[in-house]
């Protein structure tokens, strides 16, 4: 089901829906629209309970005889002079969460900052909040309800709220669409079923070529190849490109796209094997971008690649020891079958810089070291051109994704070091895992403005985790970050 997220001029008390959201600030008190509702309560502020007091995260639904809407939806936003969006997107998303029964919902929230960027957070977290994945259930009857979002503004603000909408679900649809293709089970978007699927949703987007294992023998892709001998399914190549009229530089997005990491040879624990198809998440958010870059009219000529294979054990699987030729023509000793994402990546950074472009950016979930660094919800970024980095960080802080950087410490590249090829894949024995590996990819790209992003805490949410607009499962995260890092380098 979509949602569909419109502005309208009106007053919150005769709001035709099922509930009206009502902002409320930490302590009880009421935000926009609070007050008719406070009226109606005989109420000068809210009352705090252990389980509502106005925090971010929390909601109360709660009866105001005297208003239109059946139900009040009370949605805490936090301290009073905070002034980020990114509390008005989880506040949606909490209020698309718990509104999931019922199917219009007008709100109040754009009213607690006036301002476009607040509207489109707010369309954003409704939108991501209310998406939920149910390909696959054979019954369906607890599917939500919620169809509209209604967006309270003045009069005098319609035209500037309906464009930041129209903005933001573009920016939603992207990322339900990295979502979705994390979310697929493994055995349904094996490396030549989703180069199929990416080909088929982007229709229309961009360009599409698709390297199949014959093409890339022939060119020379040779760590897409070891990766993936191992599985029935061959890898491939899906090669994006979008261009529009007089664009300004040129950008390839390169995204790691193992679609079931068992770690092969050096086979995972069970435990840690669990949620692998997301594995191909940098994948998934490239392929997001550039569905959207279209839409959105961005300037800036935008290539992706998506590495895909599947590392699977099997008679023919690489095995530690083996020497591997990447494209460009270096060698790696391959120490670890479990280091297989640096592996598809070099191949693709290498391609990329033959591209001749302004920037590289890379997405993976390269290493479990990185949640260790900067924790579940933050993914780390390393980059040999501080510029590129601090842009990268100031789009994510727009896109409330959180982004944080490591060093690519010199001394930490003697581990790549072997005596049998120009490197080895895992430089064990200095620890810094997250940054060793960022050292292994900056071997790739030469001279190129180039930053990579290790995503692996916040490309999955556990189902424990899960709250405001961020689902169980896939996140979409990337996807958001780079839309807006590309419209900001073209302006």
């Amino acid at each position: 089901m979509v949602l569909q997220v419109t502005a309208a001029a009106g007053d919150p008390r005769e709001a035709a829906a099922d509930l009206l959201a009502v902002p409320v600030f930490k302590g009880g008190i009421g935000g926009p629209g609070a007050a008719p509702v406070l009226a109606a309560l005989g109420l000068d502020a809210f009352p705090v309970t252990p389980d509502f007091r106005g925090d971010i995260g929390q909601h109360l639904l709660v009866t105001a005889p005297g208003l239109t809407a059946k139900g009040v939806l009370l949605v805490g936003l936090g301290r009073m002079d905070a002034t980020d969006p990114e509390r008005l997107r989880r506040a949606a998303g909490v209020a698309a969460r718990a509104a999931r029964g019922v199917e219009r919902v007008a709100t109040t929230l754009a009213e607690v900052h006036a301002n476009t960027d607040a509207i489109a957070a707010i369309a954003e977290g409704f939108q991501l909040g209310a998406h939920t994945d149910r390909r696959f259930k054979s019954a369906d009857e607890d599917a939500p309800r919620l169809r509209e979002v209604v967006v309270l503004v003045p009069s005098s603000r319609l035209t500037d709220a309906r464009a930041a909408i129209e903005g933001a679900e573009r920016y939603a649809r992207a990322t339900c669409l990295a979502r979705d293709l994390v979310n697929t089970p493994p055995d349904r978007k094996r490396p030549p079923d989703l180069a199929a699927a990416v080909r088929r949703l982007l229709a229309g987007a961009c360009d599409v070529t698709v390297r199949d294992e014959a093409a890339l023998a022939q060119q020379g892709f040779g760590g897409l190849l070891a990766v993936g001998r191992g599985s029935s399914a061959p890898p491939r190549l899906v090669e994006l490109r979008y261009r529009p009229p007089s664009p300004v530089g040129h950008v390839v997005l390169v995204g790691k796209g193992i679609t079931f990491d068992s770690g092969g040879l050096s086979l995972k624990r069970g435990n840690h094997m669990d949620w692998m198809k997301a594995d191909m998440a940098g994948a998934a958010a490239v392929a997001g971008v550039l569905s959207a870059v279209a839409d959105l009219g961005v300037r800036v000529q935008v290539t992706g690649l998506l590495a895909l294979a599947e590392n699977l054990p099997g008679g023919d699987a690489q095995r530690p020891g083996d020497v591997v030729t990447i494209h460009g023509g270096t060698t790696v000793e391959v120490q670890d079958t479990d280091a297989e994402g640096r592996l598809v990546l070099a191949d693709a950074l290498d391609y990329a810089v033959g591209l001749k472009p302004d920037a590289i950016v890379d997405l993976a979930t390269l290493t479990g070291g990185a949640i260790t660094a900067v924790g579940q919800f933050a993914a780390a970024v390393m980059s040999n051109d501080d510029d590129l980095c601090e842009a990268l960080r100031a789009a994510a802080a727009v896109a409330g994704e959180s982004l944080w950087p490591l060093p690519l410490w010199p001394d930490l590249r003697r581990f790549l070091d072997t005596p049998v090829a120009d490197l080895n894949n895992v430089g064990d024995g200095g620890g810094g895992s997250s940054i060793i590996g960022g050292l292994f990819l900056e071997r790739f790209v030469g001279e190129v403005p180039w930053a990579h992003l290790d995503i692996a805490g916040p490309a999955w949410t556990p189902a424990e985790l899960a709250a405001h607009y961020l689902p169980p499962g896939g996140t979409g995260y990337g996807v958001r970050t780079l839309l807006a890092w590309l419209e900001r380098r073209a302006s």
